[in-house]
């Protein structure tokens, strides 16, 4: 009993900001913390400072009596399998071609492990959450942005070019014409998003200031109809989507997270209704339920990224 626990020194790397954990091999997170994401300061500089966070909180892991065995992180964009950052949106600048894992093994000197941060997300409810007892789950996060993952025996699914999961980014019949963050046009992303359904706001004929989704949330319970439609888009957009995945996919359990499922009622109905319109035969039957970790969710993903961590801990360390 006197050698240390081990543990894993994880991150949720945001636009804004980055959360920090210390999660132990049962899935307790043991302490947190959060640092601003320096979104504008290059790639490099970001996954620097991250990493210098990181091996702070391993000083205070080892103060705390715990031994770290790892780094684990979820980060915006699409991360290869060396836990290098392939491709990201803008919005931190210089993110692309970034070696996220290399650095962050580099300045804290335990292995670093990085992956998408929905992925991470579902990594996490996989484990402990809501889709822990599913032969397969597929996980859709309606954010800022609109994201997934596909997970089958545990085992979740990259694709040759680390870009499965991502799946904001086919066509959908809700978005004709409609320009999308990653350049293309037309993809679920542009209006089932958080950002989508505030710009459908506007497109659709309400004020330039609005500039938030919980904005339009109110405006819709007040009765605006430009606020209502919007939404009833966006969830339209999300619910088709679902369907047409959960026919090619055809996964035990789908689960959907982010801010967008916040909208309530009115969303979660409609997009509820879509699916059922575009799901095929029995997947119609697939349940659909919410992630039940929040937060906590992408720090115990990026926790059982480290090798054996998970197994060779499990009776408490």
């Amino acid at each position: 009993m006197s050698n240390p626990q081990h543990v894993a020194l994880v991150a949720d790397l945001g636009g804004t900001k980055t959360a920090l954990g210390i999660v132990s091999c049962t899935g307790q997170v043991l302490h947190r913390d959060q640092i601003p994401t320096l979104a504008q300061a290059g790639g490099t500089e970001l996954a620097r400072h991250t990493a210098e966070a990181l091996k702070k909180l391993g000083a205070t892991a080892r103060e705390l009596g715990y031994e770290p065995l790892g780094v684990g992180i979820g980060s915006a964009g699409v991360i290869g399998s060396e836990g290098q950052v392939i491709t990201a949106a803008n919005l931190i600048k210089g993110w692309s071609g970034t070696p996220l894992a290399s650095i962050l093994s580099d300045v804290t000197g335990l292995p670093a492990y990085a992956v998408n941060d929905v992925h991470a997300h579902a990594l996490g409810e996989a484990w402990l959450g809501a889709s822990a007892d599913a032969e397969s789950s597929l996980m859709v996060a309606f954010g800022t942005g609109v994201g997934g993952s596909y997970i089958v025996g545990g085992q979740q699914l990259h694709g040759a070019h680390s870009l499965a999961g991502h799946v904001g980014h086919f066509s959908s019949p809700c978005a004709l014409d409609i320009a999308c963050t990653c350049g293309g046009v037309g993809h679920v992303e542009a209006v089932a998003s958080g950002t989508g359904i505030v710009n459908s706001y506007r497109r659709l004929g309400g004020p330039t200031e609005v500039e938030s989704l919980v904005e339009v949330k109110e405006l819709a319970a007040t009765g605006d109809t430009h606020a209502q439609e919007a939404i009833a888009l966006g969830a339209r957009a999300a619910g088709i989507a679902l369907g047409d995945l959960a026919t090619i996919l055809d996964p035990h359990l789908i689960l959907v997270s982010g801010g967008v499922t916040n909208l309530g009622d009115l969303w979660w109905q409609g997009m509820v209704q879509a699916y059922q319109q575009a799901a095929l035969g029995q997947a119609t039957e697939t349940r659909i339920i919410s992630a039940s970790l929040g937060s906590d969710a992408p720090l115990l993903g990026a926790a059982s990224l480290i090798p054996d961590f998970i197994v060779r801990d499990s009776s408490g360390g």
